[in-house]
């Protein structure tokens, strides 16, 4: 029994796959393939998977992750290569890493990194709106919609303006901790710079990052 990170993309294709729906294609397309889950104990056993950070609907992705169990020990590239020809057009696994304990520890990621491009009217002031010591936008928590102030989890922000087209980067908080999607801090823009205002958006998961380091 030996449990493996996997590095994984979806793409355009299945973007609109929900988290669930997912976790349940992805148990499917272990069964299609000769390897073998590792799975819970008790009543309803289950195959043992979590995934590090899920997608939001609507949002295409390069490095995500998932730490999964086999019943077997496996070489890395069997079960990139097995899982890649059971995926459904879309989704990819981009790199696996068997581990040990808590040698690669999904937990500790704390931040995402999303290239955002939107529609938009005026040119973005970066400089001004960073300049701001708080920034208070309604975010969705577990108990409703409340105003937080988001200034101190926007790590990197940069913008590229051309022909009514926006392209944000942003290195923002992701994980157990602080959550920070990418629609609330351009929410942000639109509340403090007058000069802009940003219309229908695409939104990219480039990285999921613990600190500075990606995983694999």
């Amino acid at each position: 029994m030996s449990n493996y990170i996997l590095k994984y993309s979806r793409g355009e294709r299945v973007k609109y796959v929900s988290h669930l729906d997912f976790v349940r294609l992805f148990h499917r397309t272990v069964r299609r393939t000769d390897l073998r889950f590792m799975f819970s104990q008790g009543f309803n056993p289950h195959p043992i998977m979590t995934v590090a950070q899920p997608l939001s609907v609507g949002v295409t992705a390069d490095g995500e992750y998932m730490k999964v169990g086999f019943d077997g020990d496996y070489a890395e590239t069997e079960i990139k290569d097995k899982i890649n020809a059971a995926l459904p057009p879309g989704y990819e696994i981009k790199a696996v890493k068997r581990v040990e304990g808590k040698e690669i520890d999904l937990t500790k990621i704390d931040r995402a990194v999303y290239t955002v491009e939107t529609e938009s009217e005026g040119v973005p002031d970066i400089a001004g709106f960073l300049a701001n010591t708080e920034l208070i936008v309604p975010k969705k928590t577990k108990s409703g919609v409340k105003d937080a102030d988001i200034r101190p989890y926007i790590y990197d922000l940069s913008a590229i303006t051309d022909d009514g087209i926006t392209v944000f980067k942003m290195t923002v908080a992701a994980g157990s901790a602080y959550n920070l999607k990418p629609g609330t801090v351009i929410d942000a823009i639109n509340k403090y710079d007058d000069g802009f205002k940003a219309g229908f958006s695409k939104t990219h998961r480039n990285a999921l990052l613990f600190g500075t380091k990606d995983f694999l």
